[in-house]
Order: C-alpha cells, then sequence, then structure tokens
C-alpha cells in the first residue's frame, strides 16, 4: 500500500506541475488578448483624433491637412480590422488555454483527492493494527493474570 501511495503523491506532484504550466499558459494568452485590446483601443483613438483633425482643417478650408487626416484615419481602420481579426484569433487560444486549464485542474484535484483516500485508508488500517495489537496485549496479560491466579488458587487447594 505504501509503494502504491508513493506512486501516486508522483503522479499527484506532476499533475500539479501541469496544472501550474497550464496556469501560465491561461495568464500569458490572457495577457495577449489584453495586449490586443489596447492597441485596437490605440487605433480607435487615432481615427477619432484624426476625424478631429479632418473637421479642423474643413473648417479652416485646409485641403492638405484635411487629406492627410483622411488618410490617416483610413490608415488607423485597416490597422484596427487587422488587429481585430488578431484579437479574434488569441481569443480563441485564450479559450483553448482556459479549458486545458481546467481539464488539468480537475485531474489535479482528482490525483489528490485519490492521495489523500489512501492516505486515510492506511491511517485508518495503522490505527486498527494499533488497537488490535493493544488488545492482544491487553487480553494476554489478563489470561495471564487470571492464569496465575488458578495456579495460586489450586496451589492452595492442594497445599491446605
Amino acid at each position: 500500500m505504501q509503494a502504491r501511495l508513493k506512486v501516486l503523491r508522483r503522479l499527484a506532484s506532476l499533475h500539479g506541475v501541469v496544472e501550474r504550466i497550464d496556469a501560465m499558459a491561461l495568464e500569458r494568452s490572457m495577457m495577449e488578448v489584453r495586449e490586443a485590446e489596447k492597441a485596437i483601443d490605440l487605433q480607435n483613438a487615432v481615427v477619432r483624433s484624426a476625424a478631429f483633425e479632418g473637421r479642423a482643417a474643413l473648417i479652416v478650408d485646409d485641403r492638405i491637412g484635411w487629406s492627410f487626416a483622411e488618410a490617416q484615419r483610413e490608415l488607423a481602420g485597416w490597422q484596427r480590422e487587422g488587429l481585430e481579426r488578431i484579437r479574434a484569433e488569441r481569443e480563441e487560444s485564450r479559450t483553448s488555454a482556459q479549458k486545458q486549464y481546467v481539464a488539468s485542474r480537475v485531474k489535479s484535484e482528482q490525483m489528490r483527492c485519490a492521495v489523500e483516500g489512501i492516505e486515510a485508508g492506511i491511517a485508518i488500517e495503522e490505527e486498527r493494527r494499533t488497537q488490535a495489537a493493544t488488545d492482544d496485549r491487553y487480553l494476554s496479560r489478563r489470561l495471564w493474570v487470571e492464569a496465575q491466579r488458578a495456579s495460586r488458587d489450586d496451589a492452595e487447594m492442594n497445599g491446605s
């Protein structure tokens, strides 16, 4: 039983390591999604800024400023579209990493529970053995005392 417990402890430890690796992969995936979202937000800010600059150029009748602002707005829009595709891919990767983490966490918990169950079983068995040994000693002592008493009583009856 101890050998089995030792093997299960090693397996539980291995599952714990896999769980931590999957947790780090999930964290990395989440950071990549946040990074893409920040880049998208930045491009949205560029689009808004270019729109304001374009309006300001139209107000002062600056055709070159307006053209530049429109080009900047279009470029930021294209970049945002590319970043949206990247964010979607990263979101899929994050979802996959999350599923993998949950699966490894479940396996790790199952192994931990199995180890705890076997440890509890071993503890109960050791307790039973200890109690049986204590009971045996008590009964042996009791029988010895009774045998001694019977022997003394026989000796007294025979000698009297």
